[in-house]
């Protein structure tokens, strides 16, 4: 197979105001070549995208009424939305992509779908394996892609499935919350800071997004976003921590006590919207749940990560290759960071 000839012409991106969506917009913005619909929460949410000279559609991907009709004219979908109920609004969305036959569908998943804490086999696509890890976010991910994968496996669905690694850049989650520990006085590492961070600069899985609406190689197969080159959590860390002035000081936290402690006081399940509204209700009531002494377990396993994601497969399919390292992605992350405001008291 070759590439397509012809780009999509209307392109539906739910998620398009988070994080990667919102930088996926600024760049096919400033590309020009692809036209897209902005897919956004709230009317206000997507007044203010249409402001910004976009098409934008409010719509609730748990509505198929409302998926059906901002799907309306648009022959591609990019799934970056994800919320409590990730499985059941992917459903909903193929379920229309399917009715409305687009052309293609790139579902964003992620690293995780193989667990908060994979083995060796899962370096690789082709011995990678998804299951469930009793961990919400990446059994509710692992779901989610099935539900692609079981869409292209009943030839309904042209998809290409991105699992991206730990995405930094503009705005990301990762260096966030670096900053804000390093703004409260105290960073920590774990063991270190010998885990492996398989940091992604935005901009490179904003380029392999648009790279897999148009590649036939990619129909109906998974691949890793990954950088070239994996830094250390410590690395990681230490950079963007040292961005705050007057410096932070860091300490070093023991990974195996940290995981006795989590082992012995189980972290209470994020669990559905009742579950959600009874926690809110006891928090208005003055309950506040125990202060834990170690930070969260999602951090220990994610901070002593113990290998590299190939990014081969991606590479070959995808016609894709990673144009920012970390030394540059850290350099314009900064700028970003510094501009915006992020790194003052």
């Amino acid at each position: 197979m070759t590439s397509l000839t012809v780009r999509p012409t209307r392109c539906l991106i739910t998620g398009a105001t988070g994080f990667i969506g919102s930088r996926l917009c600024e760049r096919l913005d400033g590309a020009g070549q692809q036209g897209y619909v902005a897919m956004a929460r709230s009317a206000e949410t997507a007044a203010r995208e249409r402001a910004k000279g976009r098409a934008a559609v409010a719509a609730d991907l748990l509505v198929p009424s409302q998926v059906a009709a901002a799907l309306q004219g648009c022959d591609a979908v990019v799934h970056l939305a994800h919320g409590d109920r990730g499985p059941e609004a992917t459903r909903r969305l193929v379920d229309a992509a399917v009715a409305q036959k687009v052309r293609r569908f790139v579902h964003i998943s992620t690293m995780s779908v193989h667990g908060p804490a994979p083995g060796l086999e899962a370096a690789r696509e082709d011995t990678a394996r998804i299951g469930r890890y009793g961990n919400d976010y990446s059994d509710s991910k692992a779901e989610q892609e099935e539900i692609v994968q079981a869409a292209i496996d009943r030839g309904d669905l042209p998809a290409v499935i991105l699992r991206p690694t730990v995405v930094y850049g503009h705005g990301g989650h990762f260096e966030h919350q670096v900053i804000r520990q390093a703004l409260a006085g105290e960073v920590t590492l774990f063991d270190g800071g010998q885990g492996v961070c398989n940091a992604v600069y935005v901009d490179d899985v904003c380029a392999a997004i648009d790279a897999a609406l148009v590649r036939d190689e990619a129909l109906g197969q998974a691949m890793f976003i990954n950088g070239d080159d994996a830094v250390s959590w410590g690395e990681f860390i230490r950079r963007f921590a040292g961005l705050v002035e007057p410096a932070p000081r860091f300490t070093d936290l023991s990974s195996d006590q940290a995981r006795r402690y989590w082992a012995e006081h189980p972290p209470e399940p994020v669990g559905g919207l009742p579950t959600r509204v009874l926690r809110k209700l006891k928090r208005l009531a003055g309950w506040q749940p125990p202060v834990a002494p170690w930070p969260p377990l999602g951090r220990v396993l994610r901070e002593t990560f113990p290998i590299t994601f190939t990014n081969d497969k991606a590479k070959h399919l995808l016609g894709w290759t990673p144009k920012v390292d970390f030394e540059q992605g850290f350099g314009l992350t900064r700028d970003w960071l510094r501009a915006h405001g992020h790194l003052a008291r």
